[in-house]
């Protein structure tokens, strides 16, 4: 009797033929990375708040490994730091250095904001209406979370529609660092509803395609909504 679970099509190679990379344990340490990252920029994690590999490996269903080396990559670009028990740690910032921060954002963001009112799709202009609506709720609602995840995904939106190359790579760090200062400010319903005021601006003015208003409506988002 023919075992058809044996036969393989022409021009297939075989399974035990194919010379295929080992993906599975990159791809798992790429996503434990991923995740971690993004949760520092939506400010999931508070300053000076620790990250115990043991409890972070549990709470993500993976071994340590993958954790550990996720860590050790936010470490090397200065985005976690080592306690002197060698547990992880979210750091805190100077009020220099966050003020730092603040301004390569708005010489980032702002160059973004008026490349983006050029560059812009409809569908991408879509999506950032839609972020503003997640704002406007999370401000009716008082939601930190919603506010949070939505004012990341604006931002981040307005980088990837400039198509700047590496915009999205040089704001990261910087994100990772001010995310977790954001949910440490526990911004108030005004707080949020002062950041609708701005982000309608800068849609409104990459929806009419005008750079100048762009720029100038993210960065008085960026200053005049981050106090510190």
């Amino acid at each position: 009797m023919t075992n058809f679970d044996d036969q393989v099509p022409s021009g297939v190679l075989p399974t035990d033929a194919l010379d295929l990379p080992p993906v599975l344990r990159e791809m798992l340490h790429e996503q434990i990375f991923t995740l971690l990252k993004r949760n520092l920029m939506m400010g999931r994690f508070a300053p000076g708040q620790k990250l115990p590999l043991r409890s972070l490996a549990a709470s993500l269903g993976t071994s340590l490994m993958p954790v550990r080396d996720a860590l050790q990559r936010l470490e090397s670009i200065g985005c976690v730091i080592s306690t002197a028990n060698r547990t992880m740690m979210v750091p805190s910032f100077s009020i220099k250095e966050l003020q730092d921060i603040r301004t390569l954002r708005m010489l980032l963001e702002g160059t973004a904001a008026e490349r983006a009112a050029i560059e812009r799709t409809d569908a991408e202009l879509a999506d950032l209406r839609r972020y503003c609506t997640d704002i406007e709720t999370a401000a009716d609602t008082h939601n930190l979370d919603l506010f949070l995840e939505a004012n990341y995904n604006f931002h981040m939106a307005i980088a990837d529609m400039s198509r700047i190359s590496f915009v999205s790579n040089l704001l990261e760090p910087l994100w990772m660092r001010i995310g977790p200062v954001v949910r440490q400010s526990k911004p108030d319903q005004a707080h949020i509803r002062k950041a609708v005021k701005y982000h309608l601006k800068a849609c409104s003015a990459i929806a009419e395609r005008d750079p100048v208003a762009a720029a100038a409506a993210i960065r008085e988002d960026i200053m005049e909504c981050n106090e510190y």
